[in-house]
């Protein structure tokens, strides 16, 4: 191992990084909060993980006061715990060119385009149950997908899971502008306007029109209406919700009312989609 194989860092400074590899030995030095130090170490090795604190061997889960610490660095596939970057390191051994495994290599954009519609509804239901622990794998499932296409995209030479942290970065920076420029917004309700208005100049909308035409065409079709209903009134055309259900029913128009009624759930600030569902789970219960 070389010294370029070790990441040396300070106590305050171990404690801000986000992401650690521990697949590099690591040496903390300066160590001043010894409990925060030893609570991130947890999160990122297991507590039987043997280290050298102050000279003298040791494991994560004995550490009481230390000045430094070293840790030897993690095999890659064999770590009591992983993180982000063993993630990335996973789904590249998987799909290597030379060996991996044969049916993450073959598939596309298009043979998993349902797998992120799935998975992004098995991580709602989770939520809307409150399982703590569905909850955990299910977002873990959600972000798997996003590792799976941005692989894809690099094993294309066209992107790569750097490429989209480093884009969402600047979008969320950007768009983050009463934070991170000189914009002001003390509420939620102030911080969602900015956020629209950095959103407007970065994607160029011009008429609320075209804002609309940008909604995606898999949207289900409530969302898709009260997504629509929102960027009208936000935009500033106004549209009577109760006129248009009166008008929809008089002439038998069900479809209509449907939008009607999305809307008017909208103006009460509820989701239609989410309204219509737990109604139809309460008519099943019912029975």
């Amino acid at each position: 191992m070389t010294e370029n194989d070790i990441l040396k860092v300070s106590g305050e400074t171990f404690l801000r990084l986000p992401v650690v590899d521990t697949s590099l030995a690591l040496h903390i030095v300066k160590i001043e909060k010894c409990e925060q130090v030893k609570a991130k170490l947890l999160k990122l090795y297991s507590p039987e993980t043997e280290v050298t604190a102050d000279g003298k061997k040791s494991t994560v889960g004995a550490l009481s006061k230390f000045n430094e610490v070293s840790l030897s660095a993690q095999p890659d596939f064999d770590k009591g715990r992983y993180n982000a970057a063993d993630c990335v390191r996973v789904i590249e051994m998987l799909t290597k060119e030379d060996g991996g495994c044969p049916w993450d290599k073959a598939q596309t954009h298009e043979s998993i385009r349902i797998n992120m519609i799935e998975e992004a509804y098995e991580a709602v239901d989770a939520i809307d149950k409150r399982d703590i622990p569905n909850m955990r794998e299910e977002f873990g499932d959600v972000f798997l997908q996003a590792l799976l296409h941005s692989d894809i995209s690099r094993r294309a030479g066209e992107f790569d899971f750097d490429d989209v942290c480093d884009e969402l970065s600047k979008k969320l920076i950007d768009r983050h502008s009463w934070i991170f420029a000189g914009d002001s917004a003390t509420t939620a309700d102030e911080a969602l306007t900015v956020w629209e208005k950095n959103k407007g100049v970065e994607k160029h909308y011009d008429t609320v029109k075209n804002q609309l035409e940008r909604l995606p065409d898999s949207f289900p079709s409530l969302l898709y209406a009260q997504k629509t209903y929102k960027k009208m009134k936000k935009g500033g055309i106004a549209v009577d919700a109760q006129a248009e259900l009166k008008k929809a029913l008089d002439a038998h128009d069900y479809t209509a009312a449907i939008d009607a009624c999305v809307m008017l759930l909208a103006d009460e600030g509820k989701d239609g989609e989410v309204e219509l569902n737990t109604r139809i789970k309460n008519k099943i219960k019912s029975l």
